[in-house]
């Protein structure tokens, strides 16, 4: 597999190369001829008899200043070229290292910027998203703001929980997404633990570990962490809420499991639905009617 992703990679270079090189070809085709040109040669060539040593440096000079213009300008070009080749093949990451060399190169240029924020959000790589906008977003924000604000919610529905974009929304007085609200992908278990992992806040990780859990209620290192951050925090009910869940998901299997995690919730404190969940048979409809009164969602993937 990694021998025909590099023949591929390689067959678009040389289709990139190709193209570029066919429309540069175009482009010298189509330059109009100059004009008076006898005209011209005529008059270098008296201003170089005239003053030869002038006329040469001169030329020399603007020769290539000249040709270094026309360099900067086909190298910048064809970045932009090159890369909307990479984007129109799905090939994200090439798009994205080529868009940063031209944006580096022309850091105003909005059009480029956009291009490079949408490769890294299709390359889910919401931290490089975070950094360019941190580096370049302030600075055209001002001029842009409509701009800068849609492009810092567009990063906050992708990842609510992005430390970064989280500073930059409080300063501009964007409302937080809430997990879910107007996010259509669904909040899987690989993408809450990531969340979870870069904001501290308990309530927020919460929020997110119950949502995943309506989306893959199987996955055990779900119900870890939900009971990890509320028996951290002493949150007796919450731990109860989690525990049900887990039970939930359990059903009458890995009572090893079921028996540490109820040992670790006694520490918190009294409940009376300590000794139900101890006596728990491994009837689900007990537990679900359990849930129903403390107003907890079960995900209808759980088996009956």
């Amino acid at each position: 597999m990694l021998v025909l992703e590099i023949v591929v990679v390689l067959l678009l270079a040389v289709e990139v190369y190709i193209r570029l090189r066919a429309r540069r070809k175009r482009d010298r085709e189509s330059e109009p001829a100059p004009r008076a040109e006898g005209s011209s040669v005529a008059q270098a060539k008296q201003a170089e008899q005239a003053s030869p040593s002038a006329g040469s440096t001169v030329a020399a000079t603007s020769a290539q200043a000249a040709a270094g213009i026309e360099e900067e300008s086909l190298s910048v070009d064809d970045l932009l070229k090159e890369s909307a080749i990479y984007m129109q093949y799905g090939h994200y990451s090439q798009a994205a290292t080529v868009l940063r060399w031209y944006v580096d190169l022309r850091p105003d240029d909005t059009r480029a910027i956009n291009q490079l924020l949408d490769a890294y959000l299709a390359l889910e790589d919401l931290d490089a998203y975070t950094e360019l906008l941190a580096s370049l977003g302030e600075k055209l924000g001002v001029q842009s703001p409509t701009w800068w604000r849609g492009k810092i919610r567009e990063g906050l529905e992708r990842d609510p929980g992005n430390l970064e974009l989280l500073v930059l929304a409080e300063k501009l007085g964007i409302p937080i997404p809430t997990p879910g609200e107007g996010v259509e992908e669904p909040m899987t278990a690989a993408k809450a633990l990531a969340l979870v992992s870069r904001n501290p806040d308990p309530k927020y990780a919460v929020s997110v570990l119950h949502a995943a859990i309506l989306e893959e209620p199987l996955r055990l290192p779900l119900y870890a962490e939900l009971l990890r951050i509320t028996h951290r925090q002493r949150d007796l009910e919450g731990f109860i809420d989690g525990l049900i869940l887990l039970y939930l998901a359990l059903g009458g299997t890995m009572a090893t499991l079921r028996e540490r995690m109820l040992k670790a919730g006694l520490n918190l404190g009294p409940h009376p639905l300590w000794q139900t969940l101890e006596h728990w048979d491994g009837d689900r409809e007990e537990l679900r009617q359990l849930a129903a009164s403390r107003r907890l969602q079960i995900s209808p993937k759980l088996p009956h």
